[in-house]
C-alpha cells in the first residue's frame, strides 16, 4: 500500500515560501530599480516626476536579477525555521523523507522557471523599450544637456561641441519636433575608420530634430538637420575652405532597433534568419549591393566598349552621356581610368532632350585627354540609386551642330556628376535579403572591393548570430537559475539547521552570486567568441546544481 503524501505539510510550506518570496522580491527589486534610476536622473535625462515613472517601469526588467536571489533567500528562511524548530525531525519520524519535504521548493522553483522564461521572452523587452524611450525620445533635450555640460555630441561621423545650447520656438508649419540654437559650435568630421577628415567652427548653428520614422528595411530612425552660419572649415588634405552656411542632414538609427536585448524571443528568432533589421548590418548590406551594382555596371561598360567602342550613361535629367573610348582600367581608391583610342582624346557627348527623344543639336561634346570614372558620393546624388561621376582633365568643349564641334572652350578640369547606368542593377540587389545577396556576390568576389564588402558583412553577421545566441542562452540560464537557487537555499538550510539564519544564507548566497556572474560573463564571451563560450555561461548553473545535489546527499545521510 502506497504511503499517503503530506499534502497539508506541502501546502503549508508552499504558502510560507510564497509569502517570503513576495516580500523578498519586493524589497530587492525596489532597491535594484532605484539604483537603475539614479544615473539617468543624475545625467539630467529624467525630471523628478519622470524618475518615479521610470522606477516603476524598471521593476519588471529588474526581476531578472531579483527573483533568483529572492527565491534563494525565501527558501533559506522557511526551511531553516522549520528545521530549527524540529518540525522536519517530526516529519521524518512520521515517515516523510527529506526528498518529499523539498517538493514545495521544487514546485515553486518550476513556477519561477516558467515565469522567468515568459518575462524574458515577452514582458521584459517591452519594458526595456519603454524605459529607453523615456531617456532617448527627446533627442533635443539630451543634446542640450550634454552640450551645456561641456560634453561633445556624436552624430554619425560628426562630433559637435558648443558653448551652450538653447531651445527655440519652431516656425509655423515646420515639420520638426524641436529645435535648438548652438552658440559658437565646433565641428569635427571623421571617416569610417574614425580618422579626422576636417574640423571647423561657426558663429552659430541651428539644429532641428524631426519625428522618428520607420521603414521595413532600416527600422526606426531619427533625422537631425543642422545649419551652420559663418562657417570656416579646415580640410586636413586641402586646406582652408570658408562658407556662409553649411547644411547638414543626418539620419540616426534608433538604439532600440540596434540592440538585440530590446527584442522579444520571437523577434530574435526572426533576426537570425534576416539580420538586416540591425542598421549596422543593413549599412553593410547596402554597401555590398552598391559594390555589386558598380561591378556589374563596369562589366557592361567594358563589354559595350569592346563591341561598339562606346557606352552610355544617363544624367539626372535623363539625358544620354555617350562616352567613346578604348577600354576601362582600374585606378586607385575605387576609381577607373577611361583610356582613349590610339592615344587620342576621350570623346564624351552630352545629348540634349528634345520632345520625347534625344537630339545632337544643342548638345555638347567634351574632348578630354584623361577621364576618371568614380562613384558619386555627393549629397546631391540621386537618392536610392547608384550614381557615378566623370572627372575630365585638359578638356575642350564645344556645342554639337550636325555632328561637328565649333567654338571650343578649354578647361583644365571638368566634372559630370549624378550619372546613372542605363540598366538599374542596384534596385534589384537592394530588394534581396542579406543571405541571398551574399550568395549573389560570390561570383563577383574576385574583385577585391566586392570581396572586402562581402567579408565585412559576413563578419558582422557572425557577430550578430553570436549576440543572438548569447541573449537566448542568457535568458534560459537566468530562468534555470531561479529553480536551482530555490533548491539551493532549501537544502543548505536543512544542512545548517543549527546555525544562524544569516550564516545559512551566506552559504547559499555566495554560490548563487558566482552563478549569476558566470551567466553574465559567459553571455559576453559567447557574444565575442561564439559557441565556445556556452560552457562558461552554463558553468555557474551547472556548478550550483552540483553543489545543491551534493548538499542534499549530505542531508539525506543524516
Amino acid at each position: 500500500m502506497a504511503r499517503p503524501q503530506p499534502i497539508s505539510l506541502w501546502r503549508s510550506i508552499f504558502w510560507e515560501l510564497t509569502r517570503n518570496l513576495l516580500l523578498a522580491t519586493a524589497v530587492l527589486v525596489t532597491v535594484i530599480a532605484f539604483s537603475a534610476t539614479i544615473k539617468p536622473l543624475a545625467d539630467g535625462r529624467l525630471a523628478p516626476f519622470e524618475a518615479l515613472k521610470f522606477l516603476l517601469l524598471a521593476i519588471p526588467p529588474m526581476l531578472a536579477y531579483a527573483l533568483p536571489f529572492a527565491g534563494c533567500f525565501a527558501s533559506t528562511l522557511v526551511y531553516h525555521r522549520l528545521s530549527s524548530d524540529n518540525e522536519f525531525v517530526a516529519a521524518a519520524a512520521g515517515g516523510v523523507s527529506h526528498r518529499s519535504l523539498l517538493v514545495p521548493a521544487a514546485v515553486l522553483g518550476l513556477i519561477l522557471f516558467g515565469g522567468m522564461l515568459a518575462l524574458n521572452a515577452q514582458i521584459i523587452p517591452r519594458f526595456l523599450v519603454t524605459m529607453q524611450n523615456m531617456i532617448t525620445e527627446d533627442v533635443a533635450k539630451l543634446l542640450a544637456t550634454r552640450i551645456n555640460r561641456g560634453q561633445s555630441v556624436e552624430l554619425r561621423k560628426l562630433i559637435v561641441f558648443a558653448d551652450r545650447a538653447q531651445p527655440i520656438e519652431l516656425e509655423p508649419g515646420s515639420e520638426a519636433r524641436t529645435a535648438l540654437v548652438l552658440a559658437r559650435p565646433t565641428v569635427i568630421e571623421c571617416d569610417d575608420l574614425g580618422n579626422v577628415v576636417s574640423e571647423g567652427t561657426a558663429g552659430r548653428a541651428t539644429l532641428w530634430v524631426f519625428p522618428e520614422s520607420s521603414t521595413a528595411d532600416s527600422g526606426p530612425t531619427t533625422r537631425v538637420a543642422m545649419r551652420f552660419e559663418d562657417f570656416a572649415s579646415k580640410d586636413i588634405k586641402t586646406g582652408l575652405v570658408t562658407g556662409k552656411t553649411l547644411p547638414v542632414s543626418i539620419t540616426v538609427p534608433s538604439s532600440l532597433s540596434d540592440d538585440p536585448k530590446f527584442l522579444r524571443s520571437d523577434e530574435l528568432r526572426e533576426l537570425r534568419t534576416e539580420p538586416k533589421r540591425m542598421s549596422w548590418i543593413d549599412i553593410r548590406r547596402r554597401r555590398l549591393a552598391d559594390e555589386l551594382a558598380l561591378r556589374r555596371a563596369l562589366d557592361d561598360m567594358s563589354r559595350s566598349l569592346a563591341a561598339a567602342g562606346s557606352f552610355t550613361l544617363l544624367d539626372a535629367a535623363g539625358r544620354q552621356v555617350v562616352v567613346r573610348a578604348a577600354s576601362i582600367k582600374p585606378g586607385n581608391n575605387r576609381t577607373w581610368n577611361i583610356l582613349p583610342k590610339n592615344g587620342a582624346n576621350v570623346e564624351i557627348d552630352l545629348l540634349r532632350t528634345e520632345g520625347n527623344g534625344l537630339s545632337r543639336t544643342g548638345g555638347v561634346r567634351h574632348l578630354a585627354q584623361s577621364v576618371v570614372l568614380a562613384p558619386d558620393t555627393s549629397d546631391d546624388r540621386p537618392a536610392g540609386e547608384m550614381a557615378l561621376r566623370l572627372e575630365l582633365r585638359d578638356v575642350a568643349s564645344a556645342p554639337l551642330n550636325d555632328g561637328s564641334a565649333t567654338e571650343s572652350t578649354k578647361r583644365e578640369r571638368f566634372s559630370i556628376a549624378g550619372l546613372l547606368a542605363p540598366k538599374d542593377q542596384l534596385s534589384a540587389l537592394l530588394k534581396m535579403g542579406t543571405f541571398p545577396l551574399l550568395v549573389e556576390s560570390v561570383p563577383s568576389e574576385k574583385d577585391v572591393n566586392v570581396a572586402m564588402r562581402a567579408g565585412d558583412l559576413r563578419n558582422m553577421i557572425d557577430y550578430l548570430q553570436n549576440e543572438i545566441t548569447s541573449r537566448q542562452q542568457e535568458r534560459l540560464a537566468v530562468a534555470a537559475s531561479c529553480l536551482v537557487m530555490m533548491l539551493t537555499g532549501a537544502v543548505t538550510a536543512l544542512r545548517f539547521s543549527r546555525s544562524l539564519p544569516l550564516t545559512v544564507y551566506l552559504w547559499s548566497f555566495f554560490p548563487a552570486l558566482v552563478c549569476v556572474i558566470t551567466i553574465s560573463g559567459g553571455q559576453q564571451f559567447v557574444r565575442s567568441s561564439g559557441w565556445i563560450g556556452l560552457p562558461l555561461l552554463w558553468a555557474g548553473v551547472a556548478a550550483l546544481a552540483i553543489y545543491t545535489f551534493w548538499t542534499y546527499l549530505i542531508v539525506r545521510k543524516h
